[in-house]
């Protein structure tokens, strides 16, 4: 397996603790998409302009049904957000983009495939570079399974995971009551989505909220996709 991403790491001085930005985003795309998307959302979630007045800039704008997107606004950020947007494993032949694991595949190659790439990046984690950094993951559709499974796996690892749109489907008699972790998190779903079968979002539900540690949104009118009060309810659930 070979993992590639789109990065930017701001370093922070010594002895500057408080004055900088420490969050490290660890990112992860949705089926069909690549590594800009998630890049896309998260200059979104730091940029500044109509947001401020209740307007979020336009960070997401679906082509497919699988939530690929247009370009944010170019608005200034109002910080260098610094991350690892990673590329999917599997390109997709002669349609472009990529996907995490196939369609259709079992909970079990479901979970061996996340087991992979998760394992890989918490060893690439495992660096001094990274080791003041609050580390959060955000991920769509695929990407938020993916994001779920790594904090299953890797409870500690963690500040929190923001989960736009994942499929739980397999995780149906999962219990997290006593899970230990402090990671904290956020699940989004547009209450109109057909991708993600309703069944699963409640799957989804359920399951976080046993973690006592989960934040829930749903959009009215929207889709498998992301939308501007999505930016900025993460924005909030980040403290931005």
């Amino acid at each position: 397996m070979r993992l590639s991403a789109l990065q930017r790491i701001d370093t922070i001085p010594p002895d500057t603790a408080g004055k900088h930005d420490d969050r490290l985003f660890v990112m992860f795309h949705g089926y069909g998409n690549d590594e800009h998307e998630m890049v896309r959302v998260i200059e979104a979630v730091y940029a500044t302009g109509p947001h401020d007045e209740g307007q979020a800039p336009d960070a997401h704008q679906p082509s497919d049904s699988h939530g690929s997107t247009g370009n944010a606004d170019p608005h200034p950020l109002t910080a260098a957000p610094s991350y690892l947007s990673f590329r999917a494993t599997y390109d997709r032949p002669y349609m472009g983009g990529a996907y995490w694991y196939p369609d259709g595949c079992g909970v079990e190659e479901r979970r061996r495939e996340c087991s992979r790439v998760g394992d890989a990046v918490v060893e690439l984690l495992d660096s001094p570079l990274f080791a003041s950094r609050k580390k959060i993951l955000v991920g769509f559709s695929q990407g938020g399974y993916m994001s779920y499974r790594i904090v299953r796996e890797h409870p500690d690892v963690f500040d929190a995971a923001v989960l736009m749109s994942p499929s739980f489907q397999g995780e149906e008699t999962t219990d997290l009551t006593g899970f230990d972790s402090s990671t904290r998190f956020l699940l989004l779903y547009g209450a109109d989505d057909h991708t993600i079968p309703q069944k699963d979002q409640r799957t989804a539900r359920r399951v976080l909220d046993t973690t006592g540690k989960l934040e829930y949104r749903e959009y009215p009118g929207m889709g498998h996709s992301i939308n501007h009060e999505e930016i900025k309810d993460i924005r909030m659930f980040l403290g931005l």
